[in-house]
């Protein structure tokens, strides 16, 4: 029995992540798929062995199976069942020496104990049974789509709304995603019943495959929609508007639900998820609920005290005392004149203070720095 490489036909690498399995396998299909290669029958096997590897390395718990498979040397190249015994089982043709055909499929897992369960991992793994293919050929819940949005530090703050735009896959508004022109027959397709998948034999096992004449549709149209042309799905670029709540954070999602890709055979639309993007302010900085700005000073007002007007993020202006003898880095609490975060109190404002040291400083400043020095250390 020999098997393809699913990471070879998808062009990956074994320890690919599922993001990198699924791109490639959407740039391939892309190439191969029999709509943009009519007539090419090398494209349209190609084509169904990218959705065979794709139906498995796709599948978390049918490429672990996989992998164990592979690592024990079965389904690889050149292996062969021949030779070993299995109790009462001739593998010939998978059938007990007794003439009996040992379980659905032909395949019985009895006799693999030698394996340590190896059994169990062949009937997980190749069971497309029928509540397999309604999951894969039924309705389906449509991707999610991930946008950014970018909006001001102000916004951030008090809230408010921002507008962006989008080009994504809508349901076809003519034929509303059945792909067929409106008033024409839908006929189920022949080949595989409806399912859109068929069952082909490989050594005794039944593999799984998108069905060749309706390309896994599970119908044949015969009269498409003049829109979309059979896909269902039209192209378009659209405008929405998002709410920013107050006190909004860098990085925060915001789930519009329904929004994302339509969904496959009548099933629900994805959501679309807007990852909040934060402008830096050129005065304010956050962390958390608290906001924190910096200030500078001369000497005299570091040694002798002064009151600043500094501005909080409400805009207003506040009167900030500063006490004689303040060092460079001092941090001033504004009590309250923070951001209010989902209704709970609000933070507080921070002013650094920086004080501004000459290079080449004057004696009248000399006197000053001795001063804030003893200050320092008083």
């Amino acid at each position: 029995m020999s098997a393809k490489d699913y990471y070879k036909i998808l062009g990956v690498d074994e320890k690919a992540g599922d993001a990198e399995i699924k791109k490639a396998y959407r740039r391939l299909a892309k190439q191969c798929h029999p709509d943009a290669n009519p007539g090419d029958k090398q494209a349209e096997e190609r084509f169904k062995e990218i959705s065979e590897a794709y139906e498995v390395l796709g599948d978390k718990a049918k490429r672990q199976k996989y992998d164990q498979m592979r690592k024990m040397g079965i389904g690889g190249e050149g292996f062969n069942f021949q030779g070993f015994d299995f109790g009462n089982y001739d593998f010939s043709g998978f059938r007990t020496s007794k003439g009996r055909r040992p379980g659905r499929g032909g395949f019985s897992q009895q006799g693999f104990d030698i394996f340590g369960g190896l059994g169990d991992i062949f009937a997980q793994f190749f069971d497309m049974g029928e509540r397999t293919r309604q999951r894969q050929t039924g309705p389906r819940r449509g991707d999610d789509i991930g946008v950014r949005v970018s909006v001001s530090f102000e916004v951030s703050v008090s809230g408010g709304k921002t507008s962006f735009a989008v080009e994504k896959e809508t349901t076809c508004p003519v034929c509303h995603g059945g792909g067929a022109k409106p008033g024409s027959q839908v006929q189920a397709c022949p080949e595989c019943g409806g399912l859109g998948h068929i069952t082909i034999g490989q050594g005794g096992f039944g593999v799984s495959r998108p069905c060749p004449k309706c390309f896994g549709r599970g119908q044949i149209i015969t009269n498409p929609c003049d829109r979309c042309h059979g896909s269902g799905h039209t192209k378009g670029r659209r405008t929405y508007t998002v709410k920013i709540p107050a006190g909004t954070e860098d990085g925060k999602q915001i789930r519009l639900k329904g929004q994302g890709q339509p969904g496959v055979a009548g099933g629900p639309p994805g959501d679309m998820i807007v990852t909040v993007r934060v402008q830096p302010h050129r005065f304010f900085s956050r962390c958390g609920s608290d906001i924190r700005c910096e200030v500078t000073l001369n000497l005299a007002q570091a040694v002798h005290g002064a009151t600043l007007r500094v501005r909080s993020v409400d805009g207003k202006k506040i009167q900030v005392k500063v006490p004689p003898g303040t060092q460079d880095g001092t941090a001033l609490r504004l009590k309250g004149m923070g951001i209010a975060k989902n209704g709970r109190r609000r933070g507080d404002q921070y002013v650094t203070v920086r004080v501004k040291k000459p290079a080449h400083p004057t004696k009248e400043e000399e006197a000053l720095l001795e001063q804030l020095d003893q200050m320092k250390r008083a």
